[in-house]
């Protein structure tokens, strides 16, 4: 996936009756996990993007919140994840909420995280800025 700036795709998906819709850009916080699960060799890739809000307090003083989401994402999307994406590359995941809950010693736990379906790694390009000095023939 790759975002091109519009949200006229949302509109489509707001018409719909229910939504769960997630989409993250951020750092990953370390190298994505890779493991393989079940008969089939299933590939599965959990990693965290670390993702920040900046915003001005009420006395004028900028700060920043980041919030760390898990994401987990299976097959050839896993595969992908697991060679080309490391530990401080700025990605783009879309995918859906799901709440994972499991008991262990009798304690109940849940967790909360996203299923990617599309992901991208975005690259930064430097811009090349003109000198006053370039002359310019006609």
């Amino acid at each position: 996936m790759y975002y091109t700036g519009s949200w006229r795709w949302f509109v489509l998906f707001f018409k719909g009756e229910f939504m769960n819709i997630v989409m993250l850009r951020g750092n990953l916080a370390r190298d994505p996990e890779i493991r393989v699960v079940g008969d089939k060799q299933t590939s599965v890739a959990n990693f965290t993007i670390a993702v920040s809000r900046e915003f001005v307090k009420a006395n004028g003083e900028q700060d920043k919140i980041t919030s760390f989401i898990q994401c987990e994402a299976w097959d050839s999307g896993a595969e992908a994840i697991g060679s080309s994406f490391k530990k401080g590359d700025l990605v783009m995941v879309e995918g859906s909420l799901r709440n994972d809950s499991w008991e262990k010693d009798g304690v109940k736990h849940s967790t909360l995280k996203v299923r990617v379906n599309n992901f991208a790694k975005i690259t930064k390009t430097k811009r090349v800025e003109k000198s006053a000095d370039t002359t310019v023939a006609f």
